[in-house]
């Protein structure tokens, strides 16, 4: 069950990478393809555990995550969440498309964590200790409720 789920979010991702594109954002024929590896890459990653500092597929934290992924097409990005939302345009999650970031705030202030947005209203997240990570629907009320913003690093 759970790999049939795993190949309809990745459906519906890639059918967003291709079909999303006739709206306001037109991405780079090499952004394209860059979205198409990051969100086929997070995806590869779901399952891995969460680790605190991690970085690599042994072990995850939200941004090492984000890190791993973006690294894979050749994008360096810096270790924090906080760093990382600094990196890009601000976008409205209405426009958010696959391999833009999520970043959400679980403290009083700051960016405490960061996912990768697949499309189709759903992200990647490597959640906290003693999870692993998961696919998690973005309007879900939980993560809805820390929401901070969406940031687009890929043009």
């Amino acid at each position: 069950m759970r790999r049939v789920r795993i190949a309809l979010i990745l459906v519906l991702a890639l059918s967003s990478l291709v079909g999303g594109c006739a709206g306001r954002y037109k991405p780079t024929p090499e952004g394209q393809a860059m979205r198409r590896g990051i969100v086929l890459d997070a995806l590869g990653q779901i399952g891995r555990p969460y680790r605190y500092g991690g970085a690599t597929p042994d072990g995850f934290d939200c941004s090492g995550l984000v890190q791993y992924v973006y690294g894979l097409q050749g994008l360096k990005l810096p270790r924090t969440a906080e760093d990382q939302h600094e990196q890009g345009n601000t976008i409205d999650l209405d426009d958010a498309e696959p391999g833009d970031l999520l970043f959400y705030r679980f403290g009083w202030f700051g960016i405490d964590h960061v996912a990768i947005y697949l499309g189709d209203g759903q992200a990647v997240h490597a959640p906290a200790s003693g999870r692993q990570v998961i696919v998690a629907p973005v309007a879900q009320r939980w993560w809805m409720d820390r929401y901070v913003d969406a940031v687009r690093i890929i043009h």
